[in-house]
Protein backbone atom coordinates (compact mmCIF):
# COMPACT_ATOMS: atom_id res chain seq x y z
CA UNK A 1 0.00 0.00 0.00
CA UNK A 2 2.87 2.38 1.22
CA UNK A 3 4.60 1.93 -2.42
CA UNK A 4 1.55 2.32 -4.69
CA UNK A 5 0.82 5.68 -2.36
CA UNK A 6 4.53 6.41 -2.72
CA UNK A 7 4.55 5.82 -6.73
CA UNK A 8 1.00 8.01 -7.26
CA UNK A 9 2.75 10.91 -4.88
CA UNK A 10 5.61 10.38 -7.35
CA UNK A 11 3.43 10.84 -10.38
CA UNK A 12 1.83 13.63 -9.44
CA UNK A 13 5.29 15.31 -8.28
CA UNK A 14 6.51 14.88 -11.85
CA UNK A 15 3.29 15.74 -14.05
CA UNK A 16 3.17 18.99 -11.91
CA UNK A 17 6.98 19.70 -12.87
CA UNK A 18 6.03 18.77 -16.03
CA UNK A 19 3.34 21.62 -16.16
CA UNK A 20 5.80 24.49 -14.64
CA UNK A 21 8.65 23.31 -17.52
CA UNK A 22 5.24 23.94 -20.09
CA UNK A 23 3.95 27.04 -18.57
CA UNK A 24 7.61 28.70 -18.40
CA UNK A 25 8.14 27.71 -22.18
CA UNK A 26 5.14 29.65 -23.01
CA UNK A 27 5.70 32.77 -21.64
CA UNK A 28 8.81 32.55 -23.03
CA UNK A 29 7.71 32.02 -26.33
CA UNK A 30 5.31 35.19 -26.24
CA UNK A 31 6.33 38.46 -27.85
CA UNK A 32 8.26 40.98 -25.64
CA UNK A 33 7.22 44.22 -25.70
CA UNK A 34 10.25 47.25 -25.46
CA UNK A 35 10.13 50.76 -23.71
CA UNK A 36 12.64 53.71 -24.58
CA UNK A 37 12.98 56.86 -23.46
CA UNK A 38 12.61 56.29 -20.06
CA UNK A 39 12.36 59.44 -17.59
CA UNK A 40 11.06 60.82 -14.23
CA UNK A 41 9.68 64.30 -13.45
CA UNK A 42 7.09 65.49 -10.83
CA UNK A 43 6.49 62.32 -9.23
CA UNK A 44 6.08 60.44 -11.85
CA UNK A 45 7.62 57.41 -14.26
CA UNK A 46 7.63 58.71 -17.76
CA UNK A 47 8.28 55.90 -20.67
CA UNK A 48 7.58 55.24 -24.31
CA UNK A 49 6.14 51.62 -24.47
CA UNK A 50 5.89 49.85 -27.79
CA UNK A 51 3.41 46.85 -27.94
CA UNK A 52 2.42 43.96 -30.16
CA UNK A 53 -0.83 44.68 -32.20
CA UNK A 54 -1.74 41.22 -30.31
CA UNK A 55 -1.70 43.57 -26.94
CA UNK A 56 -4.96 45.56 -26.56
CA UNK A 57 -4.11 46.68 -23.05
CA UNK A 58 -1.03 48.00 -21.46
CA UNK A 59 -0.62 46.15 -18.14
CA UNK A 60 1.53 48.44 -14.88
CA UNK A 61 2.05 46.49 -11.88
CA UNK A 62 4.08 48.31 -9.33
CA UNK A 63 3.87 47.56 -5.64
CA UNK A 64 1.43 44.71 -5.88
CA UNK A 65 -1.22 47.10 -7.44
CA UNK A 66 -1.73 46.41 -11.48
CA UNK A 67 -3.37 49.20 -13.56
CA UNK A 68 -4.52 49.16 -16.85
CA UNK A 69 -3.99 51.29 -20.00
CA UNK A 70 -5.94 51.02 -23.59
CA UNK A 71 -4.09 50.51 -26.45
CA UNK A 72 -5.16 52.38 -29.16
CA UNK A 73 -1.70 52.45 -31.11
CA UNK A 74 0.97 50.63 -31.11
CA UNK A 75 3.05 53.12 -28.96
CA UNK A 76 2.05 53.92 -25.86
CA UNK A 77 3.35 57.01 -23.68
CA UNK A 78 2.62 55.97 -19.84
CA UNK A 79 2.86 58.49 -17.47
CA UNK A 80 2.88 56.69 -14.34
CA UNK A 81 2.51 58.66 -10.87
CA UNK A 82 4.39 56.58 -7.34
CA UNK A 83 6.15 56.44 -4.77
CA UNK A 84 9.49 54.33 -3.92
CA UNK A 85 11.82 52.34 -5.37
CA UNK A 86 10.65 49.42 -6.47
CA UNK A 87 10.50 47.11 -9.75
CA UNK A 88 7.85 47.91 -11.98
CA UNK A 89 6.44 45.14 -15.05
CA UNK A 90 5.01 45.69 -17.91
CA UNK A 91 3.14 43.45 -20.01
CA UNK A 92 0.78 43.79 -22.66
CA UNK A 93 -2.75 41.68 -22.12
CA UNK A 94 -5.73 40.58 -24.17
CA UNK A 95 -8.63 42.96 -23.53
CA UNK A 96 -9.96 40.59 -20.31
CA UNK A 97 -6.71 40.89 -18.77
CA UNK A 98 -5.08 37.67 -20.37
CA UNK A 99 -1.36 38.17 -20.67
CA UNK A 100 -0.20 38.11 -24.13
CA UNK A 101 3.60 39.14 -24.29
CA UNK A 102 6.39 38.41 -21.89
CA UNK A 103 7.32 40.82 -18.81
CA UNK A 104 9.23 43.97 -18.66
CA UNK A 105 10.93 44.50 -15.91
CA UNK A 106 12.22 48.66 -14.92
CA UNK A 107 14.36 48.09 -12.02
CA UNK A 108 15.13 51.07 -9.91
CA UNK A 109 18.63 51.63 -12.30
CA UNK A 110 16.40 52.51 -15.01
CA UNK A 111 14.33 55.59 -13.86
CA UNK A 112 16.86 56.96 -10.48
CA UNK A 113 19.31 58.04 -10.08
CA UNK A 114 22.24 55.16 -8.61
CA UNK A 115 25.26 56.97 -7.18
CA UNK A 116 26.93 55.26 -4.33
CA UNK A 117 28.12 56.14 -0.62
CA UNK A 118 30.94 58.77 -1.34
CA UNK A 119 31.73 61.09 0.82
CA UNK A 120 34.20 62.82 3.44
CA UNK A 121 33.25 64.85 6.07
CA UNK A 122 35.59 67.46 8.74
CA UNK A 123 34.29 68.42 11.90
CA UNK A 124 36.11 71.41 13.74
CA UNK A 125 35.71 73.46 16.71
CA UNK A 126 33.80 76.21 14.60
CA UNK A 127 32.21 74.53 11.82
CA UNK A 128 31.90 71.47 9.63
CA UNK A 129 32.47 70.42 6.09
CA UNK A 130 30.64 67.51 4.10
CA UNK A 131 32.09 66.62 0.47
CA UNK A 132 30.18 64.44 -1.68
CA UNK A 133 31.63 62.78 -4.65
CA UNK A 134 29.45 61.22 -7.63
CA UNK A 135 29.76 58.47 -10.34
CA UNK A 136 28.83 61.37 -13.30
CA UNK A 137 28.81 65.16 -13.48
CA UNK A 138 25.75 67.72 -13.47
CA UNK A 139 24.61 65.99 -10.43
CA UNK A 140 22.55 67.95 -7.84
CA UNK A 141 23.78 67.12 -4.36
CA UNK A 142 21.07 67.56 -1.22
CA UNK A 143 21.74 68.05 2.13
CA UNK A 144 19.12 67.07 4.72
CA UNK A 145 18.69 67.47 8.30
CA UNK A 146 15.41 65.06 8.69
CA UNK A 147 13.13 66.34 6.33
CA UNK A 148 14.37 70.23 6.15
CA UNK A 149 16.30 71.06 3.23
CA UNK A 150 19.86 72.70 3.85
CA UNK A 151 21.82 73.46 1.37
CA UNK A 152 21.58 71.88 -2.23
CA UNK A 153 24.45 72.39 -5.28
CA UNK A 154 25.12 70.90 -8.84
CA UNK A 155 28.30 69.57 -9.44
CA UNK A 156 28.57 70.66 -12.94
CA UNK A 157 31.40 69.93 -15.05
CA UNK A 158 33.18 68.06 -12.13
CA UNK A 159 31.76 64.55 -9.86
CA UNK A 160 31.77 66.79 -6.42
CA UNK A 161 30.08 69.06 -4.06
CA UNK A 162 31.13 70.61 -0.95
CA UNK A 163 28.78 72.13 1.91
CA UNK A 164 30.46 74.10 4.78
CA UNK A 165 28.09 74.05 7.79
CA UNK A 166 27.75 75.83 10.80
CA UNK A 167 27.81 73.78 14.07
CA UNK A 168 23.89 74.93 14.33
CA UNK A 169 23.11 73.36 11.36
CA UNK A 170 25.30 70.17 11.77
CA UNK A 171 23.48 67.86 13.55
CA UNK A 172 22.86 64.08 14.25
CA UNK A 173 20.42 62.57 11.26
CA UNK A 174 21.90 64.52 8.44
CA UNK A 175 21.51 62.73 5.37
CA UNK A 176 22.16 63.93 1.91
CA UNK A 177 20.54 62.87 -1.69
CA UNK A 178 22.02 62.99 -5.43
CA UNK A 179 20.04 63.60 -8.73
CA UNK A 180 21.09 62.98 -12.12
CA UNK A 181 19.20 65.02 -15.14
CA UNK A 182 15.56 63.27 -15.72
CA UNK A 183 16.18 60.46 -12.59
CA UNK A 184 14.85 60.47 -9.22
CA UNK A 185 16.86 60.74 -6.27
CA UNK A 186 18.54 58.56 -4.74
CA UNK A 187 17.24 57.29 -1.93
CA UNK A 188 18.52 58.93 1.37
CA UNK A 189 22.17 58.37 2.73
CA UNK A 190 23.04 58.59 5.71
CA UNK A 191 25.56 61.34 7.02
CA UNK A 192 27.27 59.94 11.07
CA UNK A 193 27.46 62.46 13.39
CA UNK A 194 30.69 63.50 14.57
CA UNK A 195 30.57 64.60 18.51
CA UNK A 196 34.21 65.81 18.47
CA UNK A 197 36.69 67.59 15.82
CA UNK A 198 37.16 64.81 13.91
CA UNK A 199 37.52 63.66 10.28
CA UNK A 200 35.64 60.50 8.39
CA UNK A 201 35.53 59.21 4.85
CA UNK A 202 32.91 57.28 4.03
CA UNK A 203 32.77 54.77 1.33
CA UNK A 204 30.75 52.02 -0.12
Amino acid sequence: MRKILFIAGLFLVLLGGVFVTSSSASAKSLPKLSTQKIMYASSRLNAQVIAPTSAKLLAVRYNHHTSYYKLKKKTYELNYKFTGYQTFELYGTTSKHQPVTQVKKLTRSAYATNDIINFGEVRTKSDATIAVNTLGSHRTVRIYSGKKLLKSQNTGNGKRASFKLSLAQYKPKLTYTVTAANKKASPAFYIPYLEEPSNLEGIA
